[in-house]
This record gives C-alpha cells, structure tokens and sequence, in this order.
C-alpha cells in the first residue's frame, strides 16, 4: 500500500514512523509546506519526499494522512476526497464550524473514509496502565489524572 503523509512536522514525523513499521505499506510519500523537512523526515525512514501536496496527490497513492497545520486540513481533506483517497487526519477538522461540514460533507459525498485521529490509546503507556487496570494490578480505580505530551 503506497501511503501519502501531508505535514513533516513533529506530530507529522511520529505518524510518518508507524505507518512505514506497517507491514502492509509499500512506499510513505512525504510532503511539507517545508519542503526540506520532508526531505528531512523521508530520508530517515526511506521514504519519498515530494515538494508540495499538489505533488503528491497526483500520485497513485491509496491513502492520505493529514497532520499540516491546522488551517490547511479542511481543504486537504476536500482535495483528498475530490480524489477517493481514504484520510486520516490530526484534529481538528477545521478551524471553525463552517469548515468542518464542509470537510464532512465532502468526505461524504465521495464515500470515501475520514477518520479524525486522537491515538492516545495506542500510546505505549496508555497500552501499559489499560493491561494493569484489566489486569487487576493497581485494585478498583475511582480517579485517575494524566498528563501527557508527544512520545
């Protein structure tokens, strides 16, 4: 599967790593408003850089993850399904209501999928506390406060 990333940046860097460790994924294309740090982020994971999103969607790619600014989401996901591609984008949607259902609504009107990412469950210490609660390790919880930051 040929995967496109769209945003190099911190967040954009961390996706970029577990989509190439899929066993499933063939090829991550990376672009950035930057087009160095896609080059930056692709040449540490044997990736391809390409210089803009325009670049990489046109591209026979099978999928895009959106993790630019948030300014740029709505109308990457329009273009993303402008062309079928499936899109897992960083949240939010859109910087205001309006560009939210627009985003949605184009998402729908393509049939294609849209997933808004909020991936701390997948964090290795989220992993690691939700074993010790099944597990019975740490008794009956009534509260729990967390903070967090990027891996």
């Amino acid at each position: 599967m040929r995967i496109g990333l769209i945003g190099a940046g911190r967040i954009g860097a961390l996706h970029a790593r577990t989509i190439t460790a899929h066993p499933e994924v063939t090829e991550l294309v990376v672009a950035d408003a930057d087009p160095m740090r896609a080059v930056e982020v692709a040449a540490a994971l044997d990736a391809t850089p390409v210089p803009s999103a325009a670049e990489l969607f046109s591209l026979d790619i099978h999928a895009v993850v959106i993790a630019s600014s948030t300014a740029s989401h709505a109308g990457l996901i329009r273009a993303a399904a402008a062309r079928g591609l499936p899109v897992f984008c960083e949240k939010p949607v859109a910087l205001d209501l309006a560009g939210t259902r627009e985003a949605l609504r184009a998402a729908d009107d393509a049939g294609t999928l849209l997933q808004v990412g909020f991936m701390r469950r997948f964090d290795a210490g989220y992993a690691a506390a939700r074993a010790a609660v099944r597990g019975g390790r740490l008794g009956r919880l009534h509260t729990v406060r967390a903070l967090t930051s990027d891996p």
